[in-house]
């Protein structure tokens, strides 16, 4: 079990504060919050909740018997997210990630999903087109078919991939994955602010790359690989033909916007996925990529975008908890990291009894 003091720094680092900002959000000196997280000095009751509510967590968190621990790849090297930045996020998982398992583990561990490795992502992916058998592992493992994948941040968490949504984050990072405790996938990304197709390609990038790293042969890119898995793992080769024909020598935006909604993939990697399997010529990609560099549809592209997603897996724990009579409402409200009140006018709790028939 960590310290107060580690728990202190950890969460002043989620939060973004450096130990002067902190301190007079507390009222105290920057040399006191430095002796609190060097466990050289032990806050009184008030000042942790002092803490607790500069640093937007609570008093509990400083006390937590369960704690996560994180391996991950890290940030991309070509990454532009500042290592603040990076700080910050990496800590907002570990603290949610504490929240998510604690609250899985009051229930029964039978009934959880975990995750399994498909046998046929065992392998080394040889080339860059390989990634493409991985994808479709993934897909038939899961029961997923051909059909496009209604809630992709659903449909991981089904499986045993955990999803973290962060809302507030610098406007450079898309997303990011790791193991938690060595055996959990976690792959996060942006929430509202971020595109719905954006969002989930994101998704099944950072899923790639849980599965694919250290998997790859020497002569793969890795980055490229994950991005034909993601492609494949959202619109299976099977499917394009059926959808577009087998060779396009034109193609309208208006019939993309279309596809794009059907399968929650952007316009973008639409005309890349039809470039990979050899629907158009690199020719007519290329062209087609010009357009949206001058029109700046690459940043934001034309027509009504795809909705963000959101999974509420982990609000469905607490609450079920709760009406199980497992953990109380309070309890429940220390898991979510709001107050008290909130949870129970959001929540409807206590709810009116049900009787059965």
């Amino acid at each position: 079990m960590q310290s107060i003091g580690e728990r202190i720094r950890q969460a002043r680092v989620a939060a973004g504060l450096s130990l002067r900002e902190l301190a007079e959000h507390v009222g105290v000196s920057a040399m006191a919050i430095s002796k609190y997280e060097n466990d050289q000095m032990t806050p009184g009751s008030e000042v942790l909740l002092r803490l607790g509510n500069a640093l937007g967590v609570k008093v509990g968190y400083f006390v937590r018997p369960l704690q996560v621990e994180v391996q991950c790849p890290a940030f991309r090297k070509q990454t532009r997210v500042s290592k603040k930045a990076q700080g910050m996020i990496e800590g907002r998982i570990r603290e949610f990630l504490e929240r998510y398992l604690m609250a899985e583990s009051v229930l029964d561990p039978v009934a959880l999903p975990t995750f399994e490795l498909p046998a046929p992502c065992r392998d080394t992916v040889q080339s860059v087109e390989g990634a493409e058998s991985w994808a479709q592992a993934v897909r038939e493992a899961w029961g997923l078919g051909h059909d496009p994948i209604a809630n992709l941040c659903e449909t991981l968490e089904d499986h045993g991939v955990k999803v973290i949504l962060i809302d507030d984050v610098d406007e450079k990072f898309d997303g990011y994955s790791c193991w938690a405790n060595g055996s959990i996938p976690v792959v996060t990304s942006r929430a509202e602010d971020l595109p719905g197709d954006r969002q989930r390609f994101t998704l099944a990038h950072e899923l790639g790359h849980l599965l694919m790293e250290g998997h790859v042969g020497p002569s793969v890119d890795l980055e490229k690989a994950c991005h034909r898995f993601a492609a494949a793992l959202l619109v299976p080769a099977e499917v394009v033909e059926p959808e577009v024909g087998s060779r396009r020598g034109r193609i309208e935006f208006g019939e993309l916007h279309a596809l794009k909604h059907k399968w929650g993939m952007s316009m973008a990697a639409w005309y890349r996925r039809l470039l990979d399997v050899g629907v158009i010529t690199p020719r007519h990609y290329e062209t087609a990529m010009r357009t949206f560099r001058t029109n700046h549809w690459h940043k934001l592209e034309p027509g009504m975008p795809v909705r963000p997603e959101r999974t509420t897996r982990f609000e469905r724990l607490v609450e079920r908890a709760v009406s199980e009579d497992i953990i109380s409402v309070s309890r429940a409200a220390d898991l979510l990291n709001k107050p008290l009140v909130e949870v129970r006018r959001e929540m409807g709790w206590p709810k009116p009894e049900v009787t059965a028939p």
